[in-house]
């Protein structure tokens, strides 16, 4: 009989990414949960025989509900999704982390949960002393503080994963979308940053999440109480550009400018990412530490992972 992985936010960038690998995967089924089962994400997820229940993530019992007799949950909150409602940005992060707990309290009353996969970020708190707060990390960094020291017994079947820099940003994401600037020839990225500073960068976010959580359930209890980033490489934005133009055949380039002015451009989210690329600049968020399990102890086949190049030659057509 073929266990089941429950996916939160299964219509999202990682949740979709986890369900489109785990629906193929042998031994087992996919659950996906979402607020609303008549969406049209929803539907197609329906349609590639995926089971599609309802829960919110601000109703504990619907969630304890829909896990019900799984043996796994790819947990994922979304903070942006508060602060595009209106929300400030400490507002979207107490929301993200007072659904990070309803989520990892119901998966704890799961009797049949073997394992829990919280997709979380580093924290300022830890890294820089609190120098500087990022609230869309750092508030994630707070519930897994919260599971080790609240739920210890579920702490000890949770992996923690570590999502860095989506490729899809330069097509979906219009603070990090190159612009054709008209009469140049040229794509331009205008970022608060140094052009050449590194990022942690996921790759194919409808592959790579779904891999990283087969592997981690794969290779359990090795797991179990570990952090893992979902990536295989570190570039900087300038490489990132330089590979977007070979690919798209489009002449790209980064300028930096100050974080107050992209600010007054973008409002919060821009203050947000800025603090993000700041962070990014003072030390590596994303260094692996002994917490950390190595792709190679996951068992990660580098050819099965899709990188930043591959992922953009995957959209190139929509540039």
């Amino acid at each position: 009989m073929s266990k089941i992985i429950a996916v939160t936010g299964a219509t999202g960038s990682q949740g979709g990414g986890v369900a489109n690998v785990m629906n193929k995967t042998p031994g087992w089924k996919v659950r996906a949960i979402t607020r609303n089962v008549e969406s049209e994400a929803a539907k197609k997820l329906a349609a590639e025989g995926i089971e599609v229940v309802s829960a919110s993530f601000d109703d504990e019992s619907s969630l304890v509900a829909a896990f019900e007799g799984v043996s796994a949950v790819f947990a994922v909150t979304n903070w942006w999704e508060h602060l595009f409602s209106g929300k400030t940005q400490e507002e979207s992060g107490l929301l993200e982390e007072e659904q990070g707990m309803k989520l990892a309290r119901a998966a704890a009353q799961a009797e049949t949960l073997e394992h829990y996969i919280w997709s979380s970020c580093p924290g300022t708190k830890k890294l820089l002393h609190g120098e500087i707060s990022v609230p869309h990390m750092d508030y994630k960094a707070k519930v897994d503080e919260r599971i080790k020291n609240e739920l210890p017994e579920l702490a000890k079947k949770t992996t923690y994963l570590f999502f860095g820099y989506y490729p899809q940003n330069f097509l979906s994401f219009p603070l990090v979308k190159p612009i054709e600037y008209p009469g140049t020839g040229y794509h331009v990225q205008i970022l608060p940053t140094d052009p050449d500073a590194k990022v942690l960068l996921s790759g194919d976010m409808k592959v790579n999440p779904g891999i990283w959580v087969r592997q981690a359930l794969l290779s359990a209890p090795k797991s179990f109480g570990r952090y893992a980033n979902v990536a295989l490489e570190k570039w900087t934005f300038r490489q990132m550009m330089d590979v977007w133009s070979e690919v798209t055949g489009k002449r790209g380039h980064v300028i930096q400018c100050k974080p107050e002015d992209w600010a007054k451009v973008w409002g919060p989210a821009g203050r947000e990412l800025a603090l993000q690329f700041r962070f990014g600049e003072k030390c590596d968020p994303w260094v692996e530490t002994d917490e950390h399990i190595s792709p190679e102890e996951l068992g990660i086949d580098r050819s099965e992972v899709v990188g930043f190049k591959g992922t953009i030659e995957g959209i190139k057509h929509f540039f």
